[in-house]
Parts: C-alpha cells; sequence; structure tokens
C-alpha cells in the first residue's frame, strides 16, 4: 500500500470517461489536473463533476487540480481573462491552481491578491519551468503553496544537462519550507504508446520520490496515451518500491528540513520522533484547516499521518501532501472525545490495529487553525 508519495494525473481526451477516471483512482491517482489551455470550461466542468462523484462513490479522496495558461499583465494589472480563469476554478471549487510561466514572487502575489478578492485561501502552486523562476525560486516558494518541477519547459531555458540538479534544488527548498513539491514531465513517457516503461523511466520515477518528492506527475502519458490506467498502476508500483528505501529518519536526526522557532513545527517534529522512537503505527492529527497535517508531513515520518478534519475540503487538499491519509469526521468539541476519534480513525483506516500504539497530535483551543501545541500517545 502507497502511503507516502502521491500521484497526479493529468486528464484529457483518453481519460476523461468515468469508467476510466474510476480505474485511474482505483490504481493510484490522487489528484487529477486539468489544463485550461485546451478543451472548455462546459468540457472541464462536467469532469470535474465526474470526479467528485466517483470519488464520493469509492470512498477515495481525489484532488482536483485546474492548470491555468501563462501570467498575462497588461498596464493596469492582470488581464480579465486570468480573472475569469480563476474565477471558473472557483466555482468548480478546485482543491488547487496551478500557475504557469511565473518569474517572480512580485507576480505570485499579484495573483493571490486577485484570488483573494474571489476566493481566499485557495492553493496555489506554481510551476518552475523558466529560467528566471529558477533563480527566485527560494521567493516564489515562500509565497506559494507549493511548486512544480516542470522540467520539459525548464530544459528549453537552461540546457537539458543542468535539469536534474535544478529538480533536486528545488525539492530540497520545497522541502525545508515544508511546501509540497511535485516533480513532472516525461516520466514514464514511452507509455504513451507502449505498455510498459522503459528503466530508464522507472529509474527517474524513483529517484524523484527518493529526492523528497511530494508527488510525481504523469502528463500525456494519461491525457492522450495508449495507457493510461496501466500508466497509473507502473507509477504506483515504482514509488511503493522506491518508499522502502526512503531514509525517514535522517530528516529528524540531522534537522536539515529548516527548523523555525514556532510552537507548532516543534510540535510537529517531536510527533515525529516520538512516534519513531517507540514504533507507533501512525501519527494521528486533528486539523481544521489541513496546517497541522502538514507541519508532520514535513518532516516525513515512517509512519502514515492520518488527517482528522471535519471539512472534505480539507480531505481533498491534504490529497497533495507527503504521507498524509485523510479521514473525515464530525466537528469535535471535547478533548476527551478528540482522543477516541483518533482510536476510532485509526482503526477505520486498517493501518492500525488493537494494541498498537498511536502519536495524537493537535491544537488547543481545538478548530483553531495553526494552533498545533499538544502531544498525547496513546495505545488502540
Amino acid at each position: 500500500m502507497r502511503i507516502h508519495s502521491k500521484i497526479v494525473c493529468t486528464l484529457g481526451p483518453v481519460s476523461s470517461s468515468p469508467e476510466i477516471i474510476e480505474n485511474m483512482i482505483k490504481a493510484g491517482m490522487d489528484i487529477a489536473r486539468l489544463n485550461l489551455s485546451y478543451g472548455n470550461y462546459e468540457e472541464h466542468a462536467r469532469t470535474i463533476s465526474i470526479i467528485r462523484s466517483i470519488s464520493e462513490k469509492l470512498g477515495e479522496p481525489a484532488g482536483v487540480m485546474l492548470d491555468l495558461p501563462g501570467y498575462k499583465r497588461r498596464r493596469g494589472g492582470i488581464v480579465e481573462v486570468f480573472r475569469d480563469q480563476l474565477e471558473f476554478a472557483s466555482e468548480q471549487d478546485a482543491d488547487f491552481i496551478a500557475l504557469s510561466f511565473i518569474t517572480s514572487a512580485e507576480q505570485v502575489s499579484e495573483i493571490r491578491d486577485l484570488l483573494n478578492t474571489i476566493d481566499p485561501q485557495k492553493p496555489l502552486i506554481v510551476k518552475i519551468e523558466q529560467e528566471k523562476a529558477l533563480e527566485n525560486s527560494k521567493g516564489i516558494i515562500e509565497v506559494s503553496d507549493g511548486i512544480m518541477v516542470a522540467r520539459g519547459d525548464l530544459a528549453l531555458e537552461i540546457s537539458i544537462e543542468k535539469v536534474p540538479l535544478a529538480q533536486k534544488r528545488l525539492i530540497r527548498e520545497a522541502n525545508q519550507r515544508g511546501k509540497p513539491v511535485i516533480t513532472a514531465t516525461q516520466m514514464l513517457e514511452s507509455m504513451v504508446r507502449f505498455p510498459q516503461p522503459t528503466r530508464a523511466e522507472a529509474t527517474d520515477v524513483s529517484n524523484a520520490v527518493l529526492d523528497g518528492s511530494d508527488a510525481v506527475m504523469l502528463s500525456e502519458e494519461t491525457a492522450i496515451g495508449k495507457y493510461p490506467v496501466e500508466s497509473v498502476a507502473m507509477m504506483n508500483r515504482i514509488a511503493m518500491e522506491a518508499e522502502t528505501a526512503l531514509p525517514y529518519h535522517e530528516v529528524l536526526e540531522i534537522g536539515s528540513y529548516g527548523l523555525l522557532p514556532e510552537v507548532d513545527d516543534a510540535t510537529a517534529r517531536a510527533a515525529c520522533q516520538i512516534a519513531h522512537q517507540i514504533d507507533a503505527k501512525a501519527i494521528i492529527t486533528f486539523t481544521a484547516g489541513g496546517t497541522t497535517a502538514m507541519r508532520v508531513s514535513k518532516y516525513r515520518p515512517q509512519q502514515p499521518i492520518i488527517a482528522v478534519t471535519p471539512s472534505q475540503k480539507v480531505v481533498n487538499r491534504l490529497t497533495l501532501s507527503w504521507g498524509v491519509v485523510s479521514v473525515k469526521k464530525h466537528e469535535f468539541n471535547v478533548l476527551e472525545e478528540v482522543f477516541e476519534l483518533a482510536k476510532q480513525s485509526a482503526l477505520e483506516t486498517g493501518i492500525v490495529k488493537k494494541g498498537e500504539l498511536i502519536v495524537i497530535t493537535a491544537g488547543i483551543p481545538l478548530k483553531v487553525p495553526g494552533q498545533t501545541n499538544l502531544l498525547k500517545v496513546e495505545r488502540v
């Protein structure tokens, strides 16, 4: 069972039917990516409706990412067509918005300001695909909710031999800030035409996982390829195998992932350290907005992170966060109820058995985002 790394799949002509989407979710798709450069709003709305319906039927979270065409502006600010795309993303309740051809943190902030007038707190994923964006990567990561290493266009900008090291650097920078990072482009490209990838492609996916990617992405393989479901299943198999070799505890031991002088960050790291030391089977996070689970995810524990939340939006948003399995529960108001819900949720996922240890983390007062300050060890 793949727990840690996530799979993003681009939908297209060969993968927009209910049957194919259902089989892709079953094969391991965590997030469906729709590219607004192709098709029209009516087609995309229909596809999103299918994704939501099948996700609910299967009881499996499936995030929706809308990939917007390139950043545009005129004198006076962002053009109205860009506002139109953001409004469509809001109307469809997309879980993530991906931004193309961004070159600076200022551009991200400008788009964020516009988005805040339409749908505040919608996650922005910035595609790093230009040399200028690579130069400004730290600032871009700081103001975004995650990045995508778009290796195709990036290779045209910086020359192909520099892409592998750029990929590793971008993943490391995103990891240090606790921001999700997606590695994308030509990962299993031969599966556009053939039912098996090359050995080099399998190695590429494995190395992306080992480098620290939160997610790996399929593009043409699932959008126009002959084997969309098989591509997802293959990526799932490769990622699962790579996860067996991840150096889970090095992050905690060397403290290389950007320690912050904040209570919630320290609590998240401590939860991972305790879980490792006592061989707990899972870390249970109670999260109103997803922040607690993402904080724990930053420290890459070997144990699955079970995020308990009353919000379906949060469940969908956490489909991009490394190591997180989300469980939707009713609102929790009493601390003792939290502990019982933790045990119940751990058992429901099938990850934890009776008699095993779990580490619980939450915030007091309850339901206040960004207040992670409680740790408790329980035996289920």
